[in-house]
């Protein structure tokens, strides 16, 4: 079938209306409060696994005024899609079920649901095989996609790839940017499973560094940017979780084995890239699950020829101190080492984490029936590379890779 947009026109008025499939916690602590600053839309419907869990954040959103949710259980995405209220789906369920989200989805289109997209949090899928067929799936109904990848709508991002392009563009483009994005590990049982996960801190970190990286090379008067991906380097790891103290951690607290089937908690890549004008463009990216301190560690770099820039983010100018007699409460202190000490307060994170840009962005293409230009599809273009190179199968193995004359 050829689907038609609806422009936005939802059930609500002119408010468009997110369905978010799963309600863990990028949903809860991200994508639901970003709502609060994007005017015109609001929260539809929820389907989780869990009815319960849905039905707190249900409640949250309508105590916040963030919308009036529909709740839908276990194995109800199609009836979530085909709810006149739900003008966009959010699918931020674990990796292991997109496939079956989206196949669930565009059978329900196929079936005369309409939406008006998909957006998909980052990563597509645990694997290239799975992401080329659900963005197939997706493309075969005429549907409009968005890939949510947080790093390139984060504002010191945007505002330092604009100052230095803008002001560095006459001395020569820049050509090397680098980063590293790490924490002590996942909060979730699955994402440990590599299996399940797709991979370890190359699915979990690594894409972001590398996200971050290609938008910041990327030239911004050029639709395409500038850049073709010539060769890819890169090597995984597992560095701490497989010694025997830390397996016997995850063994007790997620129930995986580390000792006998890791995942890695370490990954590095090296995308070399030709510009538009044959110049050598350097991305270097490294993600672990291996740093200890307050919260997520991210250092990103951009090198030209007369300029730098940097944006630091392992310290908030705001922290908390709780000491070990009331500390040790599970849920409140998301990717920190410990819950007592000092804790980094990340009030604005839904903004400067760039989950706000990322979701008006997405909303705006749908309403105009479009699909972004940073697709799901560009998550196969360095990272696919990487992933291929680097996947369960050749964990802590290096390899490099180069593009076919």
């Amino acid at each position: 079938m050829n689907y038609v947009s609806r422009n936005g026109v939802s059930h609500m008025g002119e408010s468009f209306g997110i369905g978010f499939i799963s309600c863990g916690f990028i949903t809860r602590e991200a994508h639901v409060p970003s709502v609060e600053y994007l005017p015109g839309v609001h929260v539809a419907a929820i389907q989780n696994r869990t009815r319960e869990n849905a039905e707190t954040v249900a409640e949250r959103c309508r105590t916040e005024g963030l919308g009036d949710p529909t709740v839908y259980g276990e194995g109800a995405v199609s009836a979530l899609v085909a709810d006149e209220s739900v003008d966009g789906l959010w699918v931020t369920s674990p990796n292991f079920t997109r496939e079956d989200v989206v196949d669930a989805a565009v059978d329900a289109v196929e079936d005369g649901a309409e939406l008006d997209g998909i957006a998909m949090e980052k990563p597509v899928a645990r694997n290239l095989r799975e992401a080329r067929r659900i963005v197939d799936r997706i493309e075969s109904v005429g549907l409009p996609h968005a890939y949510l990848e947080n790093w390139p709508h984060e504002p010191d991002i945007r505002k330092l790839r604009a100052l230095l392009w803008e002001h560095g563009r006459e001395a020569g483009r820049p050509y090397v940017a680098r980063s590293q994005a790490e924490h002590a590990g996942p909060h979730s049982a699955w994402f440990w499973d590599g299996t399940r996960q797709g991979g370890g801190a190359l699915t979990d970190m690594l894409c972001h560094a590398l996200a971050g990286n290609h938008v910041l090379l990327s030239d911004p008067e050029r639709p395409d940017g500038g850049l073709d991906a010539v060769s890819v380097s890169a090597d995984t790891a597992t560095l701490k979780w497989d010694k025997e103290e830390y397996a016997r951690q995850l063994r007790e607290e997620h129930g995986v084995d580390y000792e006998t089937d890791p995942a890695e908690d370490y990954a590095r890549a090296t995308v070399h890239y030709e510009s538009a004008d044959g110049e050598r463009v350097l991305s270097e990216a490294t993600g672990s699950w291996c740093y200890v301190g307050a919260g997520v560690r991210r250092s990103i770099e951009l090198l030209g020829p007369e300029y730098s820039g940097q944006v630091v983010t392992d310290e908030e100018s705001s922290s908390v101190f709780v000491s070990d007699a009331i500390g040790g409460e599970d849920g409140w202190a998301e990717k920190q080492t410990a819950t007592s000490g000092r804790i980094p307060i990340a009030a604005a994170s839904v903004i400067d984490g760039g989950y706000v840009a990322e979701n008006r962005d997405a909303v705006d293409a749908f309403e105009q029936g479009r699909t972004l230009p940073s697709t799901c599809t560009t998550d196969w273009t360095s990272y696919g590379s990487v992933w291929r190179r680097t996947g369960p199968r050749n964990w802590g193995r290096t390899s490099t890779c180069r593009r076919r004359s």
